[in-house]
This record gives C-alpha cells, structure tokens and sequence, in this order.
C-alpha cells in the first residue's frame, strides 16, 4: 500500500488525482482533508495529515508558483543566500545549474519561464520532518523552442529556515531534458 504524507494545502494539490470534487477545495478548506480521506478507501493509498511551518512555507511557494507569479515574486519565498541546484547539461538547459541568493533564484525562474511551457505537474508523496520537506511526483513540459516535451518523475528535497527556502534540491532525469533542450 503506498503513503503519502500530507500536510496543509499541499493536500489540495493531491486531492485532485483522487477526487474530481477536490479541485476546487482552498488549501484551507477542512473539507478537503475530508475528501482526500474519502477518495483514498477506492485507490488504496494511505494518508497521514500532518502540519509543520516548513509545509506551510513550501506551500505557499506552489501556491505562487502555480498561480503564475512573477519570478521575483517566487524568488521571495527564498532566504538571500539560498541554495537552488538542479543537476545537469548547463550548456544546454540554462534555467539549471547551482544558484546562491535570491537573485540567482530570480534568474532561474525567469529562464524557466522564457523557454517552457509547463503542463503536468503531479506530487506523488510529500514528506516532512522538521524544517525539511521532500516532494516525489512526476512532471511534464514542453520547450518553447521546439515544442518537445520532456517528461521526468522528480524529487525535491527543501530545507526552510525562519520561514524562508534555505535549501531546493530538484532532481530529475536530466538526460530527458537535456535531450529535449536540443534543437
């Protein structure tokens, strides 16, 4: 049986693989909690509730990040000197790579946005403990410059310090996308 481990609106995101009626729940909504409960006795997974700052915190930043904000404001939920690495061919892939400070991370997202289009993004188990939250899941998207999508299961590994991402370790498979990049 798998478990996933959810906690605050990080529930909301989750709920609609399961139940058609979660999509519209805030991630404030108790309901929701209710509906995931409800949606996991016909698929088999099992669901631990859970709360944390940390979750909080990394969930505020997808909520952001879903909602189309701009990459300066996404760069605001990162401390000044986080750490942002996502490995792989930085000579094809520009937005990856190692990044210090907020205005690096505000470089990566902008880079992001200027050559994908993003169109799945699936979290599959959410975990915390502390101050450390990591997502598992699955993400597809399509470069902008010739229109290739790349498909990749993923994790992220965030460490959040004083209500700030300290830390964001993305791994995915970076041949896929390095493949994908190329003209």
């Amino acid at each position: 049986m798998k478990k996933i481990i959810l906690m605050s609106g990080l529930a909301t995101i989750v709920m609609a693989a399961f139940n058609e009626n979660a999509k519209s729940a805030s991630p404030t909504d108790k309901r929701g909690i209710d509906n995931l409960s409800n949606a996991t006795a016909n698929t088999g997974v099992s669901v631990v509730v859970q709360d944390s700052t940390a979750l909080k915190v990394v969930n505020a930043f997808f909520d952001k990040f879903k909602s189309g904000a701009s990459p300066a404001e996404l760069a605001k939920s990162f401390d000044e000197k986080a750490e942002m690495f996502i490995p792989g061919d930085i000579k094809n892939v520009p937005w990856i790579g190692k990044r210090i400070g907020r205005a690096a991370i505000t470089d990566h997202f902008k880079l992001l946005r200027e050559n994908i289009k993003p169109e799945k993004l699936e979290f599959t188990d959410i975990l915390s403990k502390g101050n450390r939250v990591v997502i598992l899941g699955y993400l597809e998207s399509r470069m902008k410059k010739n229109n290739k999508v790349m498909k990749s299961e993923f994790s992220i590994d965030i460490v959040v310090e004083n209500g700030l991402i300290t830390r964001y370790h993305l791994l995915e498979d970076s041949f896929e996308v390095s493949g994908k990049a190329k003209l």
